[in-house]
């Protein structure tokens, strides 16, 4: 198993990971700045990373080369300060089929905004919209302007959580130009369209969100009052069609004040949902799906300190990324109980950098 590791720092790394025992076998290090999210073109043969240094942030890209070395393809800078998410949608720009070209959509924390690069046979263009948005919510520290923090796609809606205006943008993600290609079909030119906003708590700060298998409910974490919020969701096809809110359910400790909520996700089963908190009393929050689409806490597995980012491997395991553990932690899901039992913890503490976010190469 390959293991590509974003991280704050000067480096990234490709871990060589035993299929069975997860040891590592190998570890190539390579430049790369800030790299606090990832995305691979369809192919794995283009890695984007996104480059999160203030006002000098960015997006570059990488050629996937034999033996697991990476070579800088395109650099794009000084367009948004701070991105933190990444979504790479193959089939845009895409002149005569080239699988390398699509689009790159950026969720700009500092800058408030969603930036589109177009993607040329594996380079980054320079942006070709950059849609801002103007809000504020009552926690003066945190909230004195938006702040763009997570992107999730449905179809030809792009859902954008921001935490400074306490609300989710819903944007219409349509084709401002079709031309034929020399292969007989057709370029597509993403440009994207504000529809409406879905509302969140006043203070609560919405941070990431995940949907369910069918799009029928979308699950928000928030990272300023530590809930999970439940929404049911529309098919959108009715003018009008809103999310309805189900659910304000309390997952932080009052005894750790600084508790903030980090990264959400559901299991390939759909059948439990997993929340990570961080900033004292660090873990995974456990809960259980029900057949309304709301949700039961079942459990607590305590981790290393404040994961950034996780996501679940084939055979029911999941890969967690502890940003200030300086640590790479793997668990085992009991698939009937959603119960985690950690059995691998990789210290990357020694290449001075940590790890925020993780993807899968092979």
């Amino acid at each position: 198993m390959e293991l590509i590791v974003g991280t704050y720092g000067q480096r990234m790394l490709l871990l060589k990971l035993d299929d069975t025992s997860f040891e590592v076998r190998s570890t190539n290090v390579f430049p790369a700045e800030n790299t606090s999210c990832l995305a691979l073109s369809p192919d794995r043969r283009i890695l984007f990373a996104e480059i999160e240094s203030g006002d000098n942030s960015g997006i570059c890209s990488f050629e996937l080369l034999p033996q697991g070395r990476f070579a800088q393809r395109s650099e794009v800078r000084g367009v948004s300060p701070d991105p933190c998410h990444l979504l790479y949608l193959p089939g845009y720009y895409n002149h005569c089929g080239d699988p390398d070209n699509g689009v790159l959509l950026s969720a700009d924390y500092s800058g408030g905004s969603v930036s589109v690069f177009p993607v040329q046979a594996g380079r980054v263009e320079p942006a070709v919209q950059v849609m801002r948005f103007e809000g504020s919510g009552p926690d003066p520290k945190r909230q004195m302007s938006s702040h763009i923090h997570h992107l999730v796609q449905l179809g030809n809606l792009l859902m954008a959580v921001d935490l400074g205006s306490d609300c989710i943008h819903v944007l219409r993600m349509f084709d401002g130009t079709v031309r034929p290609l020399c292969d007989g079909r057709l370029d597509r030119s993403l440009r994207l369209e504000r529809l409406f906003d879905i509302p969140a708590p006043a203070g609560s700060g919405p941070r990431h969100m995940v949907l369910n298998p069918d799009a029928s409910h979308g699950y928000v974490l928030t990272e300023l009052s530590n809930e999970i919020l439940v929404y049911a969701l529309p098919d959108f096809t009715t003018p009008g069609d809103r999310p309805l809110l189900l659910q304000q359910l309390p997952v932080g400790y009052g005894s750790f004040p600084e508790q903030a909520g980090g990264d959400i996700q559901l299991s390939p089963d759909g059948r439990h949902l997993y929340a990570t908190l961080r900033n004292g009393g660090d873990g995974l929050v456990i809960a259980e799906v029900l057949a309304d689409g709301t949700i039961r806490l079942t459990g607590f597995q305590p981790t290393a300190a404040h994961v950034r980012d996780f996501f679940f491997l084939p055979g029911g395991k999941m890969v967690i990324f502890c940003k200030n553990g300086r640590c790479i932690q793997f668990y085992q899901r009991n698939a009937a109980t959603g119960q985690l039992k950690l059995f691998r913890e990789i210290s990357l503490a020694a290449y001075g950098i940590e790890p925020v976010f993780g993807i899968l190469l092979s």
